[in-house]
């Protein structure tokens, strides 16, 4: 190895970018496969999202412990205003912040061994007492009214009451499934006769 060998500029790809996103016409691949980090990782995601066409497709790979909520949040809100079609696609785990952005797409594909875990969430705050009284006060009122938007139709209200007291859910490809056909509007008749397949979208409630 030489000295130009040394300090060469390593070569790079787009799967070295914190949010790997691959665009080939009018579909875009995305991967959400580490930590839910800082919210400005995901600027670039959500300006594609909020500039896309109908004619456009996300698919988004989800396999992340969770993360930051405020980067959730953010990306969550793209989600669900884009004009594009949006696919979730989810393995291996996704819990947490990672619940809320698959549940926010039109459809959701599970793999086989998928481990989906829902949970309240968790943090510390520092400052003066009437400030932490005052943000903790804030933040409980306004994270209860988010959680039964985030899961309405997936949960039923006591289960979200639960999450919120700290239950934790954990759930499998085959429940995921099932509870996404009942937030999409199939009746019970309906969910029998679908075939034991990968992915759930909405709203065909005609099924």
């Amino acid at each position: 190895m030489n000295i130009d060998d040394i300090f060469a500029t390593p070569k790079t790809t787009v799967f070295d970018n914190y949010v790997p996103m691959i665009t080939n016409k009018h579909t875009t691949t995305v991967y959400l496969t580490d930590v839910i980090e800082a919210p400005s990782l995901y600027n670039e995601l959500c300006y594609k999202l909020d500039n896309a066409s109908p004619a456009e497709e996300f698919f988004i790979y989800i396999n992340t412990p969770g993360g930051i909520l405020d980067a959730a949040i953010m990306t969550v809100n793209s989600i669900k205003n884009t004009a594009a079609n949006t696919t979730a696609r989810l393995s291996g785990t996704v819990a947490s912040a990672g619940t809320i952005i698959a549940l926010a797409c039109k459809n959701v594909e599970v793999a086989d061994h998928t481990a989906f875990m829902i949970h309240n969430y968790s943090g510390g705050l520092f400052g003066k007492g009437h400030e932490l009284k005052a943000h903790q006060e804030f933040v409980d009122a306004n994270l209860n009214k988010s959680f039964s938007s985030f899961y309405e139709g997936f949960l039923t209200p006591a289960e979200i009451k639960r999450v919120i007291d700290g239950k934790d859910y954990w759930m499998n490809k085959d429940e995921v499934l099932s509870r996404l056909d009942r937030k999409n509007g199939y009746s019970e008749e309906a969910i029998l006769d679908l075939p034991k397949a990968h992915r759930r979208g909405r709203p065909r409630k005609d099924a």
